[in-house]
């Protein structure tokens, strides 16, 4: 699906662009109408949405505009001017529908959808071909009911080989429904993402190769196996490829969205740390405007500036997920909007205070979250089930809206009144909402509810023989990206290992000064921009390839994984990886050999290279050293060690070659 943006302001359209990519829409951007006409009028658009105060011509009557050459693509008003005149008059001027600032992206994401079904594409159906499905609903796509875990160009591909199975698509087609404007990628680029997906399907049991290559000409689905066709037959549909199922049950296995999900919010982490520079300046303008406006000199310029920041505020401080500011820059527009005579010591009083309570929402990082279509899910370990909640984290239906959507929430696990009162005083200080259990029970039924964004668990309790551990371990399975902090009198090294490697992000010996508990909770909350680094994993372990990518490519990691050593050469060429990972044991070639091959060639020779291997024997990890490996991880692999060691190689943390048996 393609959408088309039309946006004046990029601090309001940079992090909606990252929401919808996430959701594998392909979004192209106008910031004026006169471009956006253009784009319009020579590209296919399955949806646009469209802003109303525009430079130049204004979103109402760019939509009679369209509307007048035949245009019947839908239009969705996505505005902060919520008075029922302006709605009355983007329908009478042909939208479908019209959305406020601030928004909730979930039922934003639901208004798309709803849009979409009205058009040409049903969203609804399964799509088939053979036992491959593809579920537009919920971008999952599954083969023998197992889940596949696809890059977003390689499942947009298959989505439209699956809905044109007759067509044949030529590379520049493709580029033209893929790719988006601000890409510019040549024709290779094509021929790559095909070629892996063909691999991911292979690899994932497919016999038959769905894509067919008709040189010359492109590229088309390929007919189904004879014994399909017949299937097909017997069911009335003729030999095509395209069927709905109105009862498809979803796999139990997280989708490759997930990745894609957090993705979108790392990269919408960034655009909020490169906002606040702005956001600053816009905040100081106001603040000059209400001082003016204390001495009664506020200039017709100066107040219409400042109507100007509060009115973008509203969209891009409702992109960001922070609705409860975006709705005190509504009341400082409404207020500036008053007339002159108005606009006098009560209303500086007035904005002073809105300004403020703005200035102090803004001063921390939003929690984001991109909201899933399929709403919560449980995971069961042992007898207790743990309910994750899926709603953007501070804004859950909870009652304390404008509380939360300010603050971080802590859940802090301890049984230790000298511990809790003084974490409770200090709480405000970080503008954390702090709740508490004192018992693992107690605990267990408060993370029923919607989760917290860090917890604080001690490991030793007075009421019951249970550590504290078998809770670190559940969470940590259940819910792996939420930070947590764990306390304990016992420091110790064989205490400290055993904690890391249940995966905790942080360990603190009691005594423990609240304001350092609460300093490491921040960091936590608050990481480093993610890595954009390009990873090429070489390993005949299909298996193991698709844990790896599924877990390093929501931590921002570029990964393309090779099970076919034979074929490194040219993936290292197209690639051009910032770090390689091979395996030992391969047939055709070995890691060791690829090594001194990378190692040989004065191009790559200062590739860093990672061994990834279940030999532990000092022969081979002194052939490994020998041809130059820079890295030598033992299977079996845990993910937040190899992170670690891929960091490291990075010159992200400081530098050591280290070996070490890792357990699951």
């Amino acid at each position: 699906m393609r959408l088309l943006i039309i946006e004046d302001d990029q601090d309001t359209v940079a992090p909606l662009v990252s929401f919808l990519s996430a959701q594998l829409f392909t979004i192209d951007a106008a910031h004026n109408a006169k471009s956006a006409l253009v784009l319009a009028e020579t590209r296919h658009y399955d949806l646009i949405m469209l802003d109303v105060m525009l430079p130049g011509l204004d979103g109402i009557s760019f939509c009679q505009q369209l509307r007048t050459q035949n245009q019947r693509v839908p239009i969705l008003l996505l505005t902060a001017k919520d008075d029922p005149a302006d709605r009355v008059a983007g329908f009478e001027a042909g939208a479908d529908d019209y959305v406020t600032k601030p928004y909730e992206r979930s039922e934003l994401l639901a208004r798309i959808r709803a849009l979409l079904r009205r058009g040409d594409t049903e969203l609804t159906e399964v799509l088939w071909w053979g036992e491959l499905q593809l579920d537009p609903n919920h971008c999952q796509v599954t083969y023998q009911s197992k889940p596949l875990h696809l890059t977003p160009k390689e499942y947009k591909l298959l989505e439209l080989f699956l809905r044109r199975p007759r067509r044949i698509f030529d590379r520049q087609t493709l580029l033209d429904r893929i790719w988006s404007l601000d890409e510019c990628p040549g024709e290779e680029a094509v021929t790559t993402q095909i070629r892996g997906l063909r691999r991911k399907l292979q690899m994932a049991g497919l016999t038959s190769n769905p894509i067919e290559t008709l040189y010359g000409l492109g590229y088309r689905l390929r007919s189904l196996p004879e014994e399909r066709q017949n299937d097909e037959e017997m069911r009335k549909e003729g030999n095509g490829t395209l069927h709905s199922q109105s009862d498809h049950s979803q796999c139990d296995s997280t989708s490759g969205m997930d990745a894609d999900y957090t993705a979108a919010v790392a990269t919408i982490q960034q655009m909020w740390q490169g906002f606040q520079e702005r956001l600053q300046e816009q905040l100081a303008t106001l603040e000059q405007a209400i001082a003016h406006l204390t001495t009664n000199s506020l200039d017709p310029n100066l107040r219409q500036q400042a109507q100007t920041i509060a009115h973008r505020l509203i969209g891009s401080l409702g992109a960001f997920g922070i609705p409860h500011a975006a709705e005190l820059a509504r009341q400082i527009e409404r207020v500036l909007n008053s007339s002159t005579a108005v606009l006098q010591s009560e209303s500086a009083v007035q904005l002073e205070t809105l300004l403020q309570q703005l200035r102090c929402i803004t001063q921390r990082s939003p929690m984001f979250a991109v909201p899933s279509s399929e709403g919560a899910g449980t995971g069961r370990h042992g007898d207790t089930e743990i309910e994750e909640d899926r709603s953007p984290r501070g804004y859950g239906d909870t009652g304390n809206r404008e509380v939360l959507a300010a603050s971080s929430i802590v859940f802090m696990i301890d049984d230790d009144p000298n511990m809790l009162e003084p974490m409770q005083a200090e709480a405000p200080n970080w503008a954390v909402h702090l709740e508490t259990a004192s018992d693992l029970i107690s605990a267990r039924e408060r993370l029923q509810s919607p989760m917290p964004n860090a917890i604080v668990l001690d490991l030793t309790f007075s009421n019951t023989t249970e550590s504290g551990l078998t809770l670190l371990a559940q969470l940590k399975r259940q819910f792996p990206t939420i930070p947590v902090v764990v306390l304990s009198g016992q420091g110790d090294l064989s205490k400290r290992v055993e904690v890391a490697r249940l995966g905790a992000n942080a360990f603190l010996q009691k005594p423990a000064m609240p304001s350092k508990v609460f300093q490491v909770v921040t960091q936590l909350l608050n990481p480093i921009k993610a890595i954009a680094a390009k990873l090429l994993i070489v390993d005949d372990d299909s298996v193991l390839l698709t844990r790896l990518q599924a877990n390093l490519e929501p931590r921002g990691f570029q990964v393309t994984a090779l099970a076919d050593p034979t074929l490194f050469w040219q993936f290292l060429e197209v690639t051009c990886p910032d770090l390689l990972l091979l395996d030992v044991s391969m047939p055709g070639f070995n890691g060791i050999e690829l090594c001194q091959v990378v190692k040989s060639d004065p191009h790559w020779s200062q590739l860093p290279v990672l061994f990834l291997s279940a030999h532990s024997d000092a022969n081979t990890l002194h052939q490994a050293l020998a041809v130059g490996a820079d890295d030598y991880v033992l299977k079996p692999i845990v993910e937040a060690d190899l992170i670690q060691r891929i960091l490291k190689r990075l010159g992200q943390l400081s530098d050591s070659f280290t070996v070490e048996k890792t357990r699951p």
